[in-house]
């Protein structure tokens, strides 16, 4: 019989309906059920494609046993982290504080007014069945250890509501450029903490950063890492896109869920750096995870994009990593002898069998994962050219795509987030300025409007039914002026101002910083801040770079203020962990630089013009009936592309090549 999940909208908690389990979803009513119970709370937190969270459900939430052993000891709720993530900053901290790591599944053991006294991640049958049973003794037996530990901790929690606000640090690029030295991987590039240099994952942020800095020993780490990525097995090779993470220093075995917001903004890093580089592989792995976007996350209803789906499961029917996997006799089989046994040298594709993991399920095979990187490639190209050894590579992509489809897929989460979309405009943004591509072009302007949708009477939602919170507000702000800088459509300024403004009214702190969720959630023991980039930007450090970007663009000083607000407030962290606020730093470098703009008279040199890979340059046509400051004066000007850095402008360019030269003169 199905518990309290079966008619949520959520995925992840309709995996769970079926569980003997009684789940609840969160709710004040759960909360009173354990009240008159008088038995302690569980919150357990996760989200459709998190291959622990279903090990942790096949071991435990589906086992009769367990579940009765859990139903008569607790009253248990289930949470989709990313429906409400302000519910999860919370019992995350808690986690961390109490182990020193986190992750999915979260496990939160809390009293009656959600207070938590302990949590956990996975736990395999046996010792989850002892731990309930130990915490639910601790209730009978020694409540006042209980309490005691729940005032502890909330304690604790709550005192991340304020911070001490400030300028930020005189040596700030130092910091960061010691930071980046200190952690970096020369071996088998990537920016990681840990000594043995693995999990890795991917730094999105930075590597949208480093681009509006002009350092060159940062430029050539980006560069190696966004490479080392793309010829690796965590970069789906066959069908575009990258995986949530590597578990090995190489980057050879991923985790395989494939998110949404990596991906997104990987789009933007390999396009930008691209073209800033010359690197034509690059650029093509850009497209390449567009076209996955378009081909396998895109959601429609009567025929009409209604936004694109969170995420691919990392889990399949066949074993985890099997539908990406390919052995040198499927490689065969599909492309012909010759190319197949090419290819499966040039990926470092080789023979191996599966094994089960500790959990008891089939573990992928790591020689059967495309991983370019394992090969010498300079080696093996005609002439030593690797560039074109890798162009080789696209047309045979098709035909191994049409044979994968035939295998069992991972499941897709649906959910259409507002702020993970928000990453995805900007995206298509950035793609259709860089190739000039219109299917990239169109899928912005189809996304914009679907975001916009969003911003109903009520105020802007995350889904329907549940109202945003600060990412959604932060992503978006930021997402709608680089969509603007390829549509030029003005409507996108006025929506991302007036979400602004709300979000301002919502959820700004007294210090300039911001609050996850608005005031009024009485369910909530604690208001989150999010000041730190995690795999997607902070929401308050997206909004930071938002309000700069609708500075950089109208003029209004007033988001100049609101920015910079935000970047005071978060001083304290920018100086312990200058890298881990990347998308803070970009809105710091943005005011820090001054506005820069290029208004553009005339269609012809539109298209070239937004081909520039300059983060912070806001593109113009002069046509748009807005009062901006950059636009006085310049509304009857001839054909010609005037630049301006704060309130000086170069000589008008009147060609592409005078604008390859105007572009080349600004100062990083």
């Amino acid at each position: 019989m199905a518990n309290a999940l079966a008619a949520s909208a959520s995925p992840y908690l309709r995996q769970h309906a079926d569980n003997p389990v009684d789940w609840l979803p969160w709710s004040p009513a759960a909360f009173a059920e354990a009240r008159r119970r008088q038995v302690p709370v569980l919150v357990s937190i996760g989200y459709a494609t998190c291959h622990w969270c279903h090990v942790m459900a096949h071991e435990s939430f589906e086992d009769a046993e367990i579940a009765a052993w859990m139903n008569d000891r607790l009253v248990c709720i289930k949470v989709d982290r990313e429906e409400q993530p302000e519910v999860d900053a919370i019992y995350m901290d808690a986690v961390q504080a109490l182990t020193g790591h986190g992750g999915w599944p979260l496990n939160a053991f809390c009293d009656h007014d959600g207070r938590p006294f302990y949590a956990c991640t996975y736990l395999p049958r046996d010792q989850w069945r002892r731990l309930v049973g130990h915490l639910h003794q601790l209730w009978l037996d020694d409540h006042g250890r209980v309490e005691d530990a729940c005032r502890q901790l909330t304690a604790h929690l709550k005192s991340e509501e304020t911070t001490d606000p400030g300028p930020l640090p005189e040596d700030l690029w130092d910091r960061f450029g010691e930071s980046l030295v200190r952690t970096f991987d020369s071996h088998d590039p990537g920016w990681v903490w840990s000594s043995d240099r693995a999990p890795k994952f991917p730094p999105s942020q930075l590597l949208n950063l480093i681009p509006g800095l002009g350092r060159p020993g940062w430029t050539e780490q980006a560069e190696s890492v966004l490479e080392a990525m793309q010829d690796a097995g965590i970069h789906d090779r066959v069908g575009g896109g990258f995986h949530r993470y590597s578990v090995d220093r190489q980057w050879r075995v991923p985790h395989f869920e494939k998110m949404l917001y990596d991906n997104a903004q990987l789009i933007t890093a390999f396009a930008r750096w691209g073209t800033a580089l010359g690197r034509a592989d690059f650029v093509r792995t850009a497209i390449n995870a567009g076209d996955y976007l378009l081909r396998d996350l895109r959601i429609e209803e009567n025929g009409a994009l209604v936004g694109y789906a969170t995420a691919e499961d990392a889990d399949d029917p066949d074993g985890e990593g099997s539908f990406y996997a390919w052995s040198p006799q499927q490689l065969k089989e599909v492309l012909g002898d010759a190319d197949g046994v090419r290819v499966g040298r040039e990926w470092d594709v080789k023979p191996g069998h599966r094994e089960l993991g500790r959990s008891g399920h089939w573990e992928p095979v790591p020689s059967h994962i495309p991983h370019p990187r394992g090969a010498d490639l300079a080696k093996l190209a005609p002439g030593g050219d690797v560039q074109r050894l890798r162009a080789s590579w696209e047309d045979l992509l098709p035909r191994l795509r049409v044979a994968r489809d035939r295998r069992p897929r991972p499941i897709r989460d649906g959910k259409i987030l507002t702020d993970q979309n928000s990453l995805a405009l900007e995206a298509f943004a950035v793609l259709g300025r860089v190739t000039g591509l219109a299917r990239f072009t169109g899928a912005a302007a189809e996304l914009a409007d679907v975001l916009l949708s969003r911003h109903t009477l009520s105020g802007l939602i995350r889904l329907p039914g549940r109202p945003a919170v600060i990412t959604d507000y932060g992503h978006l702000v930021m997402a709608l002026p680089a969509a603007f800088d390829l549509l030029g459509d003005p409507r996108l300024i006025d929506a991302a101002e007036a979400i602004a403004d709300e979000a301002v009214a919502r959820l700004r702190a007294d210090d300039g910083g911001f609050f996850m969720a608005p005031a009024d959630r009485s369910d909530l023991i604690r208001r989150s801040r999010e000041q730190t980039d995690n795999a997607w930007p902070a929401g308050q450090n997206a909004l930071a770079l938002g309000l700069a970007r609708l500075w950089n663009l109208t003029g209004n000083t007033r988001w100049k203020s609101l920015a910079e607000g935000v970047i005071e407030s978060s001083a304290a962290i920018v100086e312990r962990a200058p890298t881990a606020c990347a998308t803070l730093l970009a809105a710091h470098r943005l005011l820090q630089r001054g506005p820069l703009t290029a208004v553009v008279a005339g269609a012809d040199l539109l298209p070239v013009v937004r081909r520039s890979t300059d983060p912070h340059l806001a593109i113009v046509p002069n046509t748009v009936d807005r009062p901006w400051h950059c636009l006085e004066g310049r509304r009857d000007l001839p054909p010609q592309v005037l630049i301006c850095l704060n309130d000086a402008c170069l000589l008008p360019a009147h060609t592409a090549g005078e604008l390859a030269v105007r572009l080349a003169q600004l100062p990083a």
